[in-house]
């Protein structure tokens, strides 16, 4: 079996675009809407899809149309996660990557009646790049655990427990860094500092010497710097990950 050392493993931060349409209006004649995604990066860029929608459906239930129609389109799942709840349909960068100036979702009537076009959404979440967080000296976790639920009853066969499986817990992340202020991935202007105070969520890439990565959605939810008389300057970094982890 091969064994590896853990020196060389490396944890980056960036934070996934996310760009925003509303819908607004009840449908008066049914029909056709039209859809269109464009982006820098995405084949087939600018990408039109027609919706099919029916007389008096809400906004709440075009957009939900609209989400189920771009989730089949190839081309947009290979670059954004398809989402967002009631009138709104969000496109969320599957990679922490630079901010997509152009990304944009396009709603607007073709063959039905009662939609406001709203040619122009909202870019709600600025991508950042991905970079490599500086003199990170420990990494230890996530602690991936499953809750279980007791589910014994008086005629379980003699008398052994049972448990179903509930929740996938992901636990935490700890860091120890070897700190400097003016390190961009770990200052108050941009790095784990500002992921704190302005609760930002993150998307972090655990990177080990084989190649194999983790990647997450995570919060800092704690940094304690130290700074000993004799000693360097270090802190100690708390994440806590929102969401399903991608082991690859």
């Amino acid at each position: 079996m091969t064994k590896y050392a853990a020196y060389g493993t490396s944890l980056s931060v960036g934070t996934r675009q996310v760009e925003t349409a509303t819908v607004v209006g009840t449908i008066t004649s049914p029909g056709n809407a039209t859809v269109i995604v464009t982006a820098t990066g995405m084949t087939g860029s600018p990408i039109s899809t027609s919706v099919a929608v029916l007389l008096n459906d809400t906004a709440d239930m075009v957009a939900e149309k609209i989400r189920t129609a771009l989730n089949l389109v190839a081309n947009i799942v290979a670059k954004y996660a398809v989402g967002g709840t009631g009138p709104y349909v969000t496109l969320t960068a599957l990679t922490a990557l630079a901010n997509v100036a152009n990304l944009n979702i396009s709603v607007a009537n073709d063959t039905c009646t009662g939609l406001t076009d709203n040619t122009t959404s909202n870019d709600t979440t600025a991508g950042v790049a991905a970079a490599t967080i500086a003199q990170v000296a420990n990494i230890g976790g996530p602690s991936l655990s499953m809750d279980t639920e007791d589910v014994t009853t008086h005629d379980s066969p003699e008398a052994w427990e049972e448990v179903v499986a509930t929740i996938l817990r992901t636990g935490d992340i700890s860091l120890d860094i070897v700190y400097d202020p003016a390190a961009a991935t770990h200052s108050a202007a941009a790095g784990l500092i500002d992921y704190k105070e302005n609760r930002k969520i993150g998307f972090f890439t655990l990177t080990f010497p084989n190649a194999s990565a983790w990647s997450f959605p995570a919060y800092v939810t704690g940094f304690e710097p130290s700074a000993p008389h004799d000693g360097a300057l270090t802190a100690s970094v708390a994440l806590k990950i929102s969401g399903k982890p991608t082991i690859v």
